[in-house]
């Protein structure tokens, strides 16, 4: 489920679609979500120095509740935090829930740096990633959220 649970901006309807891909799997069948983190746009626009007093609320907003409204680009979703993300999928009867941090922390200093800075920079940033994935602190800073669980035994 590579995208359908932030555009379902209704939570009865994300947790219609992943009852539904529980239904069509065997036990022990693996589920796949990816999700938009909630920061997301407080560090692009942050990093980006596109975060004005004006674009604030929004952003603060979309924090709060999950409820993009579009202010960077992109069409009004719904942005989960790691905890909401895994409570979806527990919520539906999935077992062994593991929600990762897909780009970690670095990811915004990367994209300002450009490619000209990429192989300088893309070392630190992968082992950033990788110590931040599952930290329950950290987590909610990578742009998209991993989640993977399973299918219970009948």
């Amino acid at each position: 489920m590579l995208g359908p649970l932030y555009h379902l901006t209704e939570a009865a309807d994300r947790s219609q679609a992943l009852a539904e891909a529980r239904r069509v799997l065997r036990p022990g069948g693996l589920v796949v979500a990816a999700a938009i983190s909630r920061y997301l746009s407080l560090l692009e626009t942050g990093t980006t120095g596109r975060l004005t007093t004006e674009m604030t609320p929004a952003v603060r907003h979309v924090i709060a509740t999950g409820d993009y409204d579009g202010h960077v680009g992109f069409m009004p979703t719904h942005f989960h935090t790691a905890d909401e993300l895994r409570a979806e999928l527990e919520s539906t009867g999935l077992k062994d829930v593991h929600v990762y941090g897909v780009e970690g922390p670095a990811w915004p200093a990367l994209d300002v740096a450009g490619e000209r800075e990429l192989d300088q920079l893309v070392d630190a940033a992968l082992q950033c990633a990788r110590v931040a994935e599952q930290d329950p602190l950290m987590i909610n800073v990578s742009a998209h959220l991993l989640a993977v669980a399973a299918v219970p035994p009948r």
